[in-house]
């Protein structure tokens, strides 16, 4: 696999239909959605899935330099100031040329992502109409966090807000459906079983093939059953540290000092909240950690 070739399959079935598209590795640390849409290709060309109409177009591995790596990019974020671009100057900005296209031929998007933090799956939703919210529960994953655009835009401290954009925010742009299903954490045993049963689960959603149940892994654990919506977005802008290692979802009351920079300024949580994917070594400039409440505007997805 060339670093600036991306390894893309296409699979038609006879019959008019939804597109849809399924992403893995865009960040090149995260495995478990090369690892679930390979064994999806195999189970396709050997004929143990059917598809049967539509489109399904899959790329195993969006970012091959950062995958062979094993870090989360290498010169920018791919899942961030994505949209194509006339004078390519970083590695991802020649794969954004590459994956961009494929996004805005896609009625439905689902990119597979894990974190670094401890934790377990959860969806990423945030255009809360009823084709999103549907198109979410199809991938049987009880666990809803919505408002991510929102939140990193309302950062003063983001300067070009196009920072804000990855796969899903540039999919919905161009008419799609969009959604990222965060597996868990990277090494979590099953997150690569909860991205396969995400695919079939869409699958089936949109009528695109055809496969026995037994495929389904069962017994995958289920954590509480929640509905976020991200309120802020902290970044990291100089050296510094948590004060604890917080996991994913921890609750915070109002005036906890969540982290602190050398120079000794301190972040502090504005609200009583929950603390959304802290990443523990962040680039300066990216997002640290996001904070969000429980919100009744969100027991429409239920």
């Amino acid at each position: 696999m060339d670093d600036f070739n991306l390894d893309i399959h296409t699979f038609a079935g006879k019959s008019e239909g939804k597109t849809l598209t399924v992403l893995g590795a865009v960040h090149g640390n995260e495995h478990c959605g090369p690892q679930a849409i390979n064994k999806l290709i195999n189970l396709i060309k050997s004929g143990n899935i059917k598809i049967t109409s539509g489109t399904l177009t899959v790329i195993p591995v969006c970012n091959p330099r950062a995958y062979k790596q094993n870090v989360r990019f290498t010169e920018r974020n791919l899942n961030r100031f994505m949209y194509p671009k006339d004078n390519p100057v970083h590695y991802e900005d020649h794969l954004d040329n590459i994956i961009c296209p494929v996004l805005d031929k896609t009625d439905y998007l689902l990119d597979l992502h894990s974190y670094s933090c401890q934790g377990d799956a959860f969806v990423f939703l945030s255009v809360m109409n009823q084709a999103n919210i549907d198109f979410a529960k199809s991938l049987d994953v009880p666990r809803f966090i919505f408002g991510w655009g929102e939140a990193m835009k309302s950062n003063e401290d983001l300067v070009d807000k196009r920072q804000a954009n990855g796969t899903t925010e540039y999919a919905r742009e161009h008419g799609g459906v969009a959604v990222t299903l965060e597996c868990g954490h990277h090494g979590n045993e099953n997150n690569a079983d909860v991205a396969f049963n995400a695919i079939l689960g869409a699958l089936k959603h949109l009528n695109i093939a055809e496969y026995s149940d037994n495929l389904l892994i069962n017994g995958l654990p289920k954590d509480q059953k929640y509905n976020i919506r991200m309120k802020g977005a902290f970044l990291k802008l100089k050296q510094g540290d948590f004060v604890k290692k917080w996991k994913n979802m921890d609750f915070v009351k109002a005036g906890t000092v969540v982290a602190r920079y050398d120079d000794g300024e301190e972040l502090v949580m504005p609200a009583d909240s929950y603390i959304v994917l802290p990443m523990y070594d962040p680039t300066i400039g990216d997002q640290w950690f996001f904070w969000g409440v429980e919100d009744p505007l969100g027991s429409e997805i239920n």
